[in-house]
């Protein structure tokens, strides 16, 4: 019998991790519920706030009390002195968004109350917003990002000590598992590595998540 000389094209298999994506699923459902509606945290992941004495001005926890003179009363002078100043150059920032003057002052330090408004403006905030693109590649990244399990644990690894992140599943450690996952997706080429969940973190002390995630890197 004469050999069949058409040429067979055979469908590639697709093969699905199913144990993968129902764990994927599974993180993600828990990060969407947040604290409430029955979910089950772990008492290492919660630790209670009982065992802190006090909390900083920039949030931190700590064991033990502060002493009364931490912040001396020179530093808190000359701190809201620099807010001022800053203030009113917010007032005329087309004037000083390229001058010497605003390299100086960001040298000398970013008073902390005014640290969100400079760095939006830093930033350029308004520049890069691009409507819609955040949602899209965080909802791509729930349902087939390869990375949720690790961003899960390091989210809850990412400063335990700062009141904003210390509740599992509260609102910042929402925020950051969103930022973390949907930059998986829409950078795949980076997709995740450890050590982004400390930068992210730390703007969100300060930033909305849509801010934090449209932002192109420095040069």
């Amino acid at each position: 019998m004469a050999e069949n000389s058409l040429t067979t094209h055979e469908t590639p298999v697709v093969r699905v991790d199913f144990a993968k994506e129902e764990e994927r699923a599974a993180i993600v459902a828990k990060y969407e519920r947040g604290r409430g509606n029955g979910v089950q945290i772990d008492s290492w992941e919660d630790p209670e706030f009982e065992v802190y004495m006090i909390t900083d001005r920039y949030g931190f926890l700590h064991k033990e009390k502060l002493p009364p003179n931490h912040y001396s009363e020179k530093y808190l002078h000359q701190e809201r002195e620099r807010q001022m100043k800053w203030y009113k150059m917010f007032q005329k920032w087309e004037k000083y968004s390229h001058s010497e003057k605003l390299h100086k002052r960001v040298s000398k330090g970013i008073p902390n109350a005014v640290r969100p408004e400079a760095w939006k403006r830093l930033l350029e905030v308004d520049k890069q917003r691009k409507p819609g693109i955040y949602e899209a590649a965080w909802q791509k990244a729930r349902l087939t990002s390869p990375d949720i399990r690790q961003i899960d644990l390091d989210v809850n690894r990412t400063y335990r000590d700062h009141i904003m992140f210390r509740e599992r599943y509260g609102i910042k450690q929402q925020a950051l598992f969103h930022i973390l996952a949907a930059y998986s997706m829409y950078n795949e080429a980076v997709g995740y590595c450890q050590g982004m969940s400390g930068i992210a973190a730390l703007m969100l002390m300060y930033l909305d998540e849509e801010v934090i995630f449209v932002q192109k890197p420095v040069d």
